[in-house]
């Protein structure tokens, strides 16, 4: 999990993320979102998982809590979920390739 967290905050630090549920709701429905980070208590996981699905983007199931997710985000709250517009070079693509 080590490597997930680092992976993930270099795409945070790098690249573009859209952090919230209603930022990630835009960008699957405006087709920019490449990749759904879900942490496993998201209380929208199933409106966001429907939306992803449909629109065909990849999701990753972050197996901690928002909590932590947050701090990985580096936010002093919990986040949810995010979606990934752009990595930064921080292949977080490869992450679902992984599982």
């Amino acid at each position: 999990m080590v490597e997930v967290d680092k992976i993930l905050k270099d795409t945070i630090k790098n690249g573009d993320v859209k952090i919230g549920t209603k930022e990630t709701k835009s960008a699957i429905e405006k087709d920019t979102a490449k990749l759904i980070v879900l942490a496993k208590n998201c209380p929208n996981i199933s409106e966001i998982s429907e939306l992803a699905k449909k629109k065909k983007v990849p999701i990753y199931s972050y197996n901690s809590s928002s909590i932590n997710l947050g701090y990985i985000c580096g936010k002093a709250f919990a986040v949810s979920v995010f979606a990934v517009i752009d990595d930064g070079g921080a292949n977080v693509l490869n992450l679902i390739k992984k599982r």
